[in-house]
């Protein structure tokens, strides 16, 4: 099966990696923490919360495939050695690779060991695990449209190479401005991430329902300060974006972090449920990645009322805007504009923290 026949079906991959810059939620974790609610997504974000003993886990999504691809990346955890996660995933060398025959040779290995719904659903979309688990996510495929496609034609090949691996970030931002910021540049960036464009080929349209700006033009100004605050050669997101491959891997593929997430492992759960439905305890930390986006603000409101109901004291809630503007009136904020600017997944308008 082709991957774009795939993203028909019902319940596909939306994200095979997280899109938020974990080293932001690592800042706020506090060694007092115990329990920490996370939206699944790719899982990357929620396993990482493991490189901390004693903190439990609970994951959460609605959309079962992303909930099957959490189950079989801690199967996957569980068995593998670090070289073998790496090559399973389709990472190898720093690079996501060919070798499909290995990385399904790797998925025979823990087959068996997955929840059977799980089992049953890569037994029958094995092509994911043919193409890279990283590289099989629907944002992601509209990642490499864009790379494969379209920057080549705006910046050429050998430039954004030097761009993608400069040394310093003021060699970056010279390269930046001088081969990739062009008028064609600006022009395609327009066009490619435009809500129509990115509604049809990278994200739900759904997802931009409450949206009244301008995607590119919120997107251009976040990618302007990335690229000048954040060295490409250090960042797993953009990373990929710009070569599809980890100049710097993950956090949670980092080697000292994947044995000690390893070691934990027994301590995460990911599971199809809602927000609501997680609501039944009380969390000392809560991952919300951008939900707020996909809902009224009186709803958002709402949920932020609740969430006081169910957070530790001193406990952190933190989230992600994209396109809209979400923020808990009342609260304590806890971060500030140095969080904006170190984003390194700089999709972002911005980043908040609050405290309990």
């Amino acid at each position: 099966m082709k991957l774009s026949d795939y993203y028909k079906e019902e319940n596909y991959i939306h994200y095979s990696n997280c899109h938020e810059d974990f080293a932001l939620l690592w800042k706020y974790v506090t060694p007092e923490m115990g329990e920490v609610l996370s939206v699944a997504s790719g899982l990357d974000n929620s396993l990482g919360f493991l490189a901390q003993d004693n903190l439990n886990v609970h994951a959460f999504d609605f959309n079962p495939s992303q909930v099957y691809l959490g189950q079989l990346k801690i199967e996957a955890i569980r068995t593998f050695e670090w070289e073998e996660m790496l090559q399973f995933l389709g990472i190898e060398a720093g690079e996501a690779t060919s070798g499909a025959e290995k990385r399904v040779a790797l998925y025979q290995r823990i087959a068996n060991n997955l929840p059977a719904d799980a089992k049953q659903y890569f037994d029958e979309h094995l092509f994911l695990i043919e193409e890279g688990l990283v590289n099989c996510g629907r944002f992601e495929q509209y990642f490499h449209i864009f790379r494969k496609k379209v920057f080549p034609l705006t910046s050429g090949d050998k430039n954004i190479r030097k761009f993608a691996m400069a040394e310093t970030i003021e060699e970056q931002r010279k390269i930046y401005d001088k081969k990739i910021n062009t008028i064609r540049f600006k022009l395609m960036f327009k066009v490619f991430f435009s809500k129509t464009l990115m509604g049809a080929l990278g994200r739900d349209k759904a997802f931009f329902k409450y949206s009244k700006e301008s995607l590119p033009e919120l997107l251009k100004t976040r990618v302007d300060t990335g690229f000048y605050n954040c060295l490409n050669r250090k960042n797993p997101y953009y990373g990929y974006v710009l070569t599809n491959s980890y100049p710097e891997l993950p956090f949670y593929l980092q080697k000292e972090n994947f044995y000690k997430i390893k070691k934990n492992i027994g301590n995460i759960s990911v599971e199809r449920k809602t927000f609501d439905e997680m609501l039944t305890q009380k969390y000392d930390f809560m991952n919300l990645s951008d939900i707020f986006e996909y809902m009224d603000v009186s709803v958002m409101e709402s949920y932020a009322k609740r969430i006081q109901d169910h957070l530790n004291e001193k406990g952190i809630v933190a989230f992600w805007n994209m396109m809209n503007v979400r923020q808990f009136g009342g609260w304590q904020r806890k971060n500030g504009k140095q969080d904006w600017l170190e984003d390194r997944a700089f999709f972002y308008r911005d980043f908040l923290v609050y405290e309990k």
